[in-house]
């Protein structure tokens, strides 16, 4: 992760330039403006008291207000959490939604928590870092590792903390709390979205198919809602092996014979390689494979149309040169998984207005939000000639640029 917030780092101070921003501005956004590092303690069940460390980190505050998430992960590091953050500022200047991006979390394995563990580290994290959240400065939302019960116990909690505010800024809340149902599909609802609004303005045709390496909880989604709407599947892979078939996989058959472990080729015996599979021609590959960067030895010989990512560094620096160089379209993680900041954006407008939107309604504003912002990324594309990757990079640094030329501080 150090490495990558360097790549990120380097990437903003090159876009930053050729966009004709002073250097002031990269070093301005370089980092977070603010960055907090907790240490709380819990009883657990046998009565022992365990510390934990936590993290909130707010990249800028040029919009006003910031949103970001919380993440449960046992190797979560202060860096990972800075790195997040400027990601999602990136993420939301994408979508047009006007704050400015956070992250946090707790140093934890979920899995090793009893179900009363858990409320009180959820309770001890918003006790630790209640002054630096807040209905008009950064909003809590939820990973998608982190339901809606813990976003309950974050929101209860801090409206026991703060008995003249209202808790409900808090977004990935569930339903009867004032939050939006699927709310924990948002990202997979995103990369459908994002797949099919890329297909429509580039005019991509269907000759060949989708090839999807990974098929865990995202991937096995992807594939299953894309056979749905009629897509071929041509591809599909887990840690073991990889299915292949020009004219079309049984997607639903496939997905039904998973195993406990999320592992479906082994069930079939012409299964093939990973690195055979990732070389087969396809309109498009979309990465959900986690733990797995494509690197520049397998970019050389892959054939792939279009790459889409959906897991942040899943391909590396000196593989995205050689992808560009051959024209090929990579539509980059910033881009397709913003469904869960479009819903908590549009969670947090229902709390500000007092209103409830109904399914409809959430449902046009997100595809439409979506789809304004691949319009934009492409036509950005085609007009400054570069690559869908680093216009969506351009488009998410210049909007935080402006904002900081137009209030002054630079």
């Amino acid at each position: 992760m150090v490495k990558g917030y360097k790549h990120l780092q380097e990437m903003m101070e090159h876009l930053l330039k050729q966009l004709g921003y002073p250097n002031e501005i990269f070093h301005l956004l370089k980092e977070p403006a603010k960055a907090m590092k907790v240490r709380f303690p819990v009883r657990m069940d046998d009565d022992s008291v365990k510390i934990f460390t936590g993290y909130r980190a707010v990249h800028h505050d040029v919009f006003g207000m910031t949103q970001g998430n919380v993440h449960f992960r046992p190797n979560l590091t202060e860096e990972e959490v800075s790195q997040l953050a400027i990601l999602r500022s990136v993420k939301t200047s994408n979508m047009q939604i006007p704050v400015g991006g956070s992250s946090g979390g707790v140093m934890c394995d979920v899995r090793e928590l009893s179900y009363r563990e858990l409320e009180k580290l959820c309770r001890g994290y918003v006790r630790a870092i209640q002054r630096v959240i807040g209905p008009d400065t950064d909003i809590l939302s939820s990973d998608a590792s982190v339901n809606p019960q813990i976003m309950a116990w974050m929101m209860d909690e801090y409206s026991q903390l703060n008995t003249g505010s209202d808790p409900n800024f808090i977004a990935g809340k569930p339903y009867v709390l004032g939050g939006i149902k699927d709310k924990e599909l948002a990202i997979e609802k995103g990369i459908i979205a994002t797949i099919r609004s890329i297909q429509t303005e580039l005019n991509q045709k269907q000759t060949k198919g989708i090839m999807i390496h990974g098929v865990g909880q995202i991937g096995g989604y992807i594939a299953h809602q894309l056979y749905a709407l009629g897509h071929k599947i041509i591809g599909l892979s887990d840690p073991q092996g990889a299915l292949y078939d020009p004219e079309g996989l049984d997607i639903p058959n496939i997905l039904k014979r998973k195993d406990s472990f999320g592992l479906v080729t082994k069930a079939f015996p012409d299964r093939i390689s990973i690195e055979e599979f990732l070389q087969k021609e396809c309109d498009m590959l979309v990465l959900t494979a986690k733990g797995e960067q494509i690197t520049s030895d397998l970019a050389r010989y892959m054939r792939a149309e279009s790459i889409l990512e959906t897991i942040n560094e899943s391909i590396d620096k000196r593989a995205l040169d050689i992808f560009i160089e051959k024209n090929v379209d990579v539509i980059p993680e910033v881009l397709t998984t913003t469904g869960g900041i479009v819903y908590a954006y549009l969670e947090w407008l229902e709390y500000k207005q007092g209103i409830k939107y109904t399914e409809d309604e959430v449902e046009k504003k997100f595809i439409n939000i979506i789809n304004q912002a691949i319009k934009q990324v492409c036509y950005v594309s085609e007009n400054k000639n570069v690559n869908i990757y680093m216009a969506s990079y351009m488009i998410g640094l210049k909007n935080q640029a402006e904002a900081v030329r137009f209030r002054g501080w630079i």
